[in-house]
């Protein structure tokens, strides 16, 4: 039956035809010029990754750059085209020789915390934790955090893995007999605490680990993890955990074969995003060693590759690392940013079809030829609706593409959580034709809320949407606790915020007349185990039976 279901699922993506935007019809394919000199971005550590961040809450991304030779370094958004290094000022100057940190809230204050994970310079060094203090500021609290381990990490993400409201943090390590950790976040207001949790969890298998992304792959509402590894000159399979947690435990299964994502190349870093507008999470691979992949989610955590049918196999030299996702022409789907290590990166438009077009020569600056790019991430620093580009160079000049198209055929929004996590990470986020909400027909794209993607690098959580501006949306927001809330006739060209009701009471007493969303297929408040079960266990009951 399995290969009969994957057999139907490619004959879709064959005889896929999709609506696409007529917002997108006659337009430059020229997008992105480099301005990162002019903006004070244009450092030329030994970078990694990125965080594109508002770490000072005043509505605009600002960009930590986690270097593996030399001090990290924070710039602040200046909100006119420029940055600012606030590196000494915020107190994170003493962060040096780092590979993928990450950002997020983890004592649920409201204040942006950051974790670095220390691996670069010697594999002893101990990676940091850095509190969130206001007004820009951070205060180093690893000693009392629990999660100072000394480990060569390369990249680190914050998901609330068992929905009890706080961000939990995986790390990612690499090395000899090496396994990557997991810390249970028991976190106060004002005060940063993990417990490790790494056997418990049943994430037990040594390897070499590059980046790990958490994402929804089977759409029961509870974010599973994907890890990229691998090692020179032999590949090493990719994994994807299960995410089979109740509220306080967190617990994984080892779903990596059965699910068609075991890439056995040397894969450095993954991004997820629907592709298609299926309201399934797909993914890109990016492979150091070994081909690229395009891998197709069903959206009951089996995928498919097809990197050829989607036309995004058309080169055969790479060495791949740091690819991302964003609507960079507002058309309504997701384009694809590949940083490459070795020979240029490129840059795919989503035809709105299932294939891709490479439209990297008529936009030369986004190349970096024989540059070696690292981590690369997406945002809107300018506030205008159009996406730009941070790029990770290393021993060379950062780059920052400004998308210079500006259009109305945009919105952003950004999620509050009151029962789940503050940052409202793992939060689901569809949008519809205003009046049509749940109806397929209408649906315009499908966001989740992530804090890690590609290699060693983290999005802005504000979620952009290209749309046709023509018309009025209707906004729905599934948040891990179950909760819904939902934007009504939304105009364009703004960016709105969703914040989550505190019981279920709030929600029916704030939106009495909103018509379910179909798409969402677990019920409120209730986490349902996963819509199939891997062969080498009992999934589905997992959750009862979690101590």
């Amino acid at each position: 039956m399995k290969l009969l279901g994957r057999f139907i699922m490619l004959a879709v993506v064959l005889g896929l035809v999709v609506y696409v935007s007529s917002a997108s019809a006659g337009k430059s394919l020229t997008f992105f010029k480099d301005v990162a000199k002019q903006a004070g971005v244009d450092d030329k550590g030994h970078g990694k990754g990125v965080i594109l961040n508002d770490y000072d809450k005043d509505g605009y991304p600002d960009i930590f750059v986690s270097n593996k030779g030399g001090h990290n370094v924070l710039y602040h958004n200046n909100q006119d085209g420029t940055f600012s290094d606030v590196t000494v000022a915020a107190g994170v100057y003493d962060t040096g020789f780092a590979m993928g940190s990450v950002m997020g809230d983890m004592d649920n204050d409201g204040i942006p915390d950051l974790y670095v994970a220390k691996g670069g310079r010697i594999e002893i060094d101990s990676n940091r934790v850095f509190k969130g203090i206001g007004n820009g500021k951070f205060e180093d609290v690893t000693a009392s955090s629990g999660a100072g381990v000394k480990d060569f990490t390369y990249g680190s993400l914050l998901c609330d893995f068992d929905h009890d409201g706080k961000l939990d943090l995986v790390l990612s390590n690499y090395g000899v007999n090496s396994k990557n950790r997991v810390f249970h976040n028991e976190s106060t207001p004002g005060h940063i605490k993990f417990v490790e949790v790494t056997d418990a969890a049943g994430l037990t298998e040594h390897g070499w680990s590059w980046s790990s992304t958490a994402v929804d792959v089977n759409n029961d509402g509870w974010d599973d993890l994907y890890v990229s590894r691998g090692r020179y000159p032999a590949g090493e399979p990719n994994k994807l955990y299960l995410n089979v947690s109740t509220p306080g435990h967190i617990k994984f299964a080892d779903i990596s074969k059965e699910s068609g994502l075991d890439d056995r190349n040397w894969a450095l870093g993954t991004a997820f995003a629907d592709y298609d507008n299926d309201g399934n999470m797909d993914c890109y691979i990016s492979n150091y060693v070994g081909p690229n992949k395009l891998m197709k989610g069903d959206g009951t955590g089996h995928f498919v590759e097809t990197t050829h049918l989607a036309k995004l196999d058309d080169r055969p030299d790479h060495w791949g690392k740091g690819p991302s996702w964003g609507d960079i022409n507002n058309d309504g789907f997701v384009d694809l940013y590949e940083g490459d290590c070795k020979f240029a990166n490129q840059l795919y438009l989503n035809n709105g079809d299932g294939t891709f077009t490479n439209i990297t020569e008529q936009n030369p600056d986004v190349k970096y030829e024989t540059i070696r790019t690292k981590g690369t991430a997406m945002a809107d620093f300018d506030g205008k609706g159009s996406l730009d580009i941070y790029v990770i160079n290393w021993a060379m000049a950062n780059g920052l593409l400004k998308n210079t198209n500006h259009d109305s055929n945009w919105l952003e929004a950004d999620l509050v959580g009151t029962v789940s996590n503050r940052d409202a990470v793992g939060t689901k986020v569809k949008v519809y034709d205003a009046g049509h909400m749940g109806d397929k027909k209408f649906f315009r794209g499908f966001r989740e809320v992530q804090t890690s993607t590609g290699f060693c690098s983290q999005n802005m959580i504000t979620q952009h949407f290209g749309v046709d501006s023509s018309r009025n949306y209707d906004v729905v927001a599934a948040f891990p606790s179950g909760l819904v809330a939902y934007a009504l006739n939304v105009k364009t060209a703004q960016r709105i915020k969703i914040t989550e009701p505190t019981s279920m009471a709030e929600q029916q007493s704030l939106y009495p007349l909103a018509k379910a969303d179909a798409g969402l297929r677990y019920p409120l408040s209730v986490a349902v185990a996963a819509p199939w079960t891997p062969t080498h266990g009992d999934v589905m009951n997992a959750r009862a039976t979690v101590k």
